[in-house]
C-alpha cells in the first residue's frame, strides 16, 4: 500500500500542463492550460462512475491503473517542446519538430525558417554571454518562488477545505453525485476564468478578484452553516467556483512568471506546496472539531489577502512571449536592441 501511493503521488499532471503550454502560442496558452484543467474535472467524473461501480477501494485501484495503461500508448504521439529544445540546444530536432507544426498549421517554408534560422543566430550569440550558475540562477529567484510556493499551499488549502466542507454538510445528495456536481461547478470555474484572463484583467488582476472572491466567501460561511443550510450550500458552490478559477489562473500565471530552465522546477514548488495545504485541510478540521472550526475560516481568509497583496508585486505575463527571462532583458549585441521591449517580431517557436 504504501508502495502504491509513492507511486500514485508521482503526479505527472505538472509536466502535462506545461508541456501543453509550451505548445501553444502566447495567444492560445490561457486556452491550452484551461483546457487541461476541464479535462481534469471530466477525470473526476470518471473516476467517480468508476468508484459508483465497484463499491470497492482495492478493484477502484485495479481499474484506475488498467485505465491510465490504456492511455499511455497516446504518449508516444506527443511532441516535445519547442522550448526546451531550444533551451537545451537541440537545434536538430527542433527544426525537425517545428517542421511537424508548421505542416500542421499550413505554413510553407518561405514563412517561417527564415525566422527560425535568426532565432539560432540570436541564441547561439546569446548564450556566450556568461551566465550565473545554477544555484545563482536560483537564488535569484528566490523570493519570486516563495511566493509561488504560498500561493501553492493557500490555493490547495481552501480548496480541499471547501470540497471537503460540501461533502461533509451535504447530507441529501449521495457522495457520488455531489462530486460530480463540485465537478460540474469546477469546470464552470475553469471557463469563467479563462474568459476573465484573456480580458484587460490578464493573469494578475485575474487572480486577484478570484481570490477576493474565494475570501468573500470563506468570511461569510461560519455566520450562515449553523442556521441556513441551503444558503450554506449555495455560498459553499460559489466557493468552489471561485478557488477553481483561483487555481486556474495560478496554474497559467505561475509557469509565465520564470524562463524555460526555471519553468518546471517553479511548477513543482507550486504543486509541492500545494500538496501541503491539501494535507493539511481535513486534518485541521477533524483536528480542532466543530468548536474551533470557524475560526479556521478567517485565518484561511486571511492568507487569501496575504496572497493578493504578494501577488500585487508581481508583474503581468497576458501576452509576454514564452522565452527566458534572461534573453528578455538582455541587449542583443547584435542588433543593439532591448528584446523586452521588442515584441513586433516574435520568435518562431512562439509563432508557430
Amino acid at each position: 500500500m504504501l508502495f502504491n501511493q509513492f507511486i500514485s503521488s508521482i503526479d505527472p499532471f505538472g509536466i502535462i500542463f506545461i508541456l501543453l503550454m509550451e505548445l501553444a502560442s502566447s495567444s492560445h496558452r490561457t486556452l491550452a492550460g484551461n483546457s487541461a484543467l476541464i479535462s481534469y474535472t471530466f477525470g473526476e467524473i470518471v473516476i467517480t462512475l468508476f468508484a459508483y461501480i465497484t463499491r470497492n477501494w482495492l478493484i477502484l485501484k485495479w481499474l484506475n491503473s488498467a485505465y491510465f495503461a490504456l492511455l499511455m500508448f497516446y504518449l508516444y504521439f506527443v511532441p516535445e517542446s519547442p522550448y526546451w529544445l531550444l533551451s537545451m540546444k537541440k537545434f536538430d530536432r527542433l527544426e525537425a519538430c517545428l517542421r511537424k507544426i508548421a505542416k500542421t498549421n499550413g505554413r510553407a517554408d518561405i514563412e517561417w525558417f527564415f525566422y527560425y534560422e535568426k532565432l539560432i543566430q540570436d541564441h547561439r550569440v546569446t548564450i556566450l554571454i556568461i551566465k550565473p550558475s545554477k544555484k545563482k540562477r536560483i537564488a535569484s529567484f528566490a523570493p519570486k518562488l516563495c511566493v509561488c510556493g504560498l500561493i501553492g499551499f493557500v490555493t490547495m488549502l481552501l480548496y480541499i477545505k471547501i470540497s471537503y466542507g460540501l461533502a461533509l454538510m451535504n447530507n441529501t445528495l449521495s457522495p457520488h453525485l455531489s462530486i460530480v456536481i463540485g465537478a460540474i461547478v469546477e469546470g464552470i470555474g475553469y471557463l469563467s476564468a479563462n474568459f476573465a484572463m484573456i480580458t484587460r484583467l490578464g493573469r494578475k488582476y485575474a487572480l486577484i478578484v478570484y481570490a477576493l472572491f474565494t475570501s468573500g466567501c470563506v468570511i461569510v460561511m461560519p455566520f450562515i452553516q449553523d442556521h441556513h443550510p441551503i444558503a450554506t450550500i449555495v455560498v459553499s458552490q460559489l466557493g468552489k467556483l471561485a478557488i477553481s478559477g483561483t487555481v486556474s489562473v495560478s496554474w497559467i500565471y505561475v509557469p509565465e512568471l520564470f524562463p524555460t530552465s526555471m519553468r518546471g522546477f517553479s511548477n513543482a514548488v507550486l504543486i509541492f506546496f500545494g500538496r501541503f495545504g491539501a494535507i493539511l485541510a481535513p486534518i485541521i478540521d477533524a483536528t480542532l472539531g466543530n468548536q474551533y472550526s470557524k475560526i479556521t475560516f478567517y485565518v484561511y481568509a486571511a492568507l487569501t489577502l496575504v496572497i493578493i497583496v504578494l501577488v500585487l508585486f508581481l508583474p503581468e505575463t497576458r501576452n509576454r512571449l514564452f522565452e527566458d527571462m534572461e534573453e528578455n532583458s538582455t541587449t542583443d549585441p547584435v542588433t543593439n536592441d532591448n528584446k523586452e521591449n521588442n515584441h513586433e517580431n516574435p520568435t518562431k517557436t512562439d509563432a508557430q
